[in-house]
């Protein structure tokens, strides 16, 4: 059904790096990446779900290896269908593999969040290789804060550098931030005075050496204040912010991370010229589509959801897509580790949005042309003015 938007090109505005050549036959990697659930999850029920069957499909038909399920095929541990796919993935050249998947998803920018790498993931530069994409990152705040929390760092010397940092992430080549508040302390952000932020650092334990990673940051206080004053630095550059809500792995508390919680953070920094986007939303997509059909400088999309709930997506995209203008909603995929959920978030997207326009009232009231037009919007200009500041 969306065979007419094909010929549209993609911009993922969010995903993350793919393994590389090290890790090209986990097959068990490639389960895992169908889901949020954690490493602890039966694979019996893994491989019970259209994600994993859709991957299987995938790989069969890139890697040009026959494999048909039948009612014996799935043993009580899915051994069949990862061992068939680890064979599989062992004798594919990566390199063209990877090439073919992306360029038939019809991807042509792909903005990265680097704040989760996979195991053995790929450089922006190699994925931008083996994507036939460019690649541009994007900057994940509580990841910067981390980054320049060294032992016996004061307050002020780590205040100082991490707005620095901020400061120069545009002409640094970045493309937006990306706060995780939604995992580490909920989506109700709050002004914070100075002094609060500086009794959260001196509670927030420090690494020992400089080897040692810091510890996580996750005082509510100081995400708070983070955000509430990096805001204002971001919007100076036209850096869009986007924030992690919705449903993720069980390390999020869903309820607080329903975007709702955001009306007093939209309606501070808005009127500065902040751009926020909502990324995943689901379940709360129409809490998302209801935020950007009201506050001007809101977008949002229904990644993560499409391609892992693909049973789903054509109602997802549908209602997420009920109240808000054809112009604040975006392609992304959020996929990551695997270049096969990147062709699947494509083709599932473009399938629900291809059905979306074929809806008997969309094509009595709209034409053609608009229809057409307003797909180009969601699929890549929207994101393009947004991101780069590039008009149609």
């Amino acid at each position: 059904m969306g065979d007419w938007l094909d010929g549209l090109p993609l911009v993922d505005h969010h995903c993350h790096a793919i393994v590389g050549e090290s890790r090209k036959a986990d097959a068990l990697g490639a389960l895992r990446a169908t889901s949020e659930a954690p490493g602890g999850y039966p694979l019996v029920d893994l491989v019970e779900r259209p994600a994993w069957q859709a991957v299987l499909r995938v790989m069969e038909r890139f890697a040009a290896s026959p494999f048909r399920l039948t009612t014996g095929d799935v043993s009580v541990e899915g051994v069949t269908t990862l061992n068939w796919a680890e064979k599989t993935l062992s004798g594919v050249d990566y390199h063209r593999y990877c090439t073919d998947l992306f360029r038939a998803g019809g991807y042509a920018q792909l903005y990265v969040d680097g704040g989760y790498e996979p195991e053995g993931s790929v450089t922006l530069s190699n994925l931008a290789r083996l994507s036939g994409a460019s690649t541009r990152p994007i900057l994940r705040l509580e990841r910067l804060g981390e980054d320049q929390h060294t032992p016996g760092r004061s307050f002020d010397d780590w205040w100082e550098r991490v707005t620095q940092r901020v400061r120069t992430a545009r002409e640094e080549g970045y493309v937006a931030a990306k706060s995780i508040a939604a995992y580490r302390t909920g989506l109700h952000v709050q002004p914070v005075s100075l002094a609060e932020a500086r009794a959260a650092y001196t509670r927030w334990g420090e690494p020992v050496s400089l080897q040692q990673v810091a510890p996580r940051l996750k005082d509510k206080a100081l995400i708070d204040f983070l955000l509430w004053h990096t805001a204002p630095l971001l919007a100076n550059q036209a850096l869009p912010l986007q924030f992690h809500t919705g449903y993720g792995d069980p390390d999020t508390d869903l309820l607080q991370g329903n975007p709702l919680w955001l009306r007093g953070f939209l309606e501070t920094f808005i009127p500065q010229g902040l751009a926020v986007v909502l990324l995943h939303t689901y379940p709360y997509h129409r809490e998302a589509g209801y935020l950007a059909s009201v506050y001007e400088g809101v977008y949002f999309d229904v990644s993560l959801i499409i391609p892992m709930g693909v049973s789903g997506a054509r109602r997802v995209l549908a209602e997420a897509l009920e109240l808000t203008s054809y112009r604040r909603f975006l392609f992304a995929s959020d996929a990551h580790t695997r270049p096969e959920m990147f062709l699947l978030a494509a083709d599932t997207f473009r399938d629900a949005l291809a059905h979306h326009f074929a809806d008997a009232v969309l094509t009595h009231y709209v034409s053609p042309a608009v229809r057409e037009r307003w797909a180009g919007l969601i699929l890549h200009a929207n994101a393009r003015k947004l991101y780069l500041g590039e008009e149609e």
